[in-house]
């Protein structure tokens, strides 16, 4: 992730949904006619007029992230909405006051929620620097390894209910199952490891 402040004039990329693979734009943006502050995700691939044609009408882009995965910046910009939408900023603008697009994620009536573009940016940090680092290898092996000791103590309950229900062989047979995928499961976080050492 990487944050910057933008002036007039600044140039974006085309909405970034079909461009996914290359890049993101996480922006924010605000015009003072409409009292409304603006997120919105656009393509870093092609950086055309996405930004220029807020700017025709008025408005101002303040700040931009930047995503090296598209999905990413998609992600934070929809926990940006929700947690907005939670805190009471559910109204929007109408489609008629935004041409251009993109009025579904905006913010209306800013001055009077005394939201300003810099409290949005504080937001939008936030919820970039927890996509990525929950999207990190060693967070996803993490949560992987919690999912297995979970499923391995579930295992364990089952072979054991078996067993005091007199079900030997059964509980037998499922037990040697579980081990063969823990040291199944054991290799590739190993694996992975490994990886993420060299």
């Amino acid at each position: 992730m990487h944050i910057k402040t933008t002036g007039p004039g600044a140039r974006q990329g085309r909405n970034f949904h079909s461009l996914v693979a290359a890049g993101a734009v996480l922006y924010i943006a605000e015009c003072d006619e409409l009292d409304a502050l603006k997120v919105g995700v656009t393509s870093r691939a092609s950086r055309t007029s996405r930004v220029r044609r807020h700017a025709r009408h008025g408005w101002r882009t303040t700040a931009e992230i930047l995503f090296d995965d598209g999905r990413q910046a998609f992600v934070a910009e929809q926990a940006i909405l929700a947690f907005l939408r939670a805190c009471g900023a559910r109204k929007t603008l109408r489609q008629e006051q935004l041409p251009q697009g993109g009025y579904t994620e905006t913010i209306a009536f800013a001055r009077q929620a005394h939201l300003s573009a810099d409290q949005l940016l504080a937001v939008a940090q936030v919820a970039a620097g927890i996509v990525e680092a929950t999207e990190s290898p060693l967070y996803m092996i993490e949560v992987g390894c919690s999912e297995v000791i979970v499923a391995a103590t579930h295992m364990v309950e089952h072979v054991q209910t078996l067993r005091r229900a007199g079900r030997r062989q059964e509980a037998d047979e499922l037990a040697i199952k579980a081990r063969l995928a823990l040291d199944k499961t054991i290799k590739v976080f190993r694996a992975l490891r490994d990886a993420l050492e060299s």
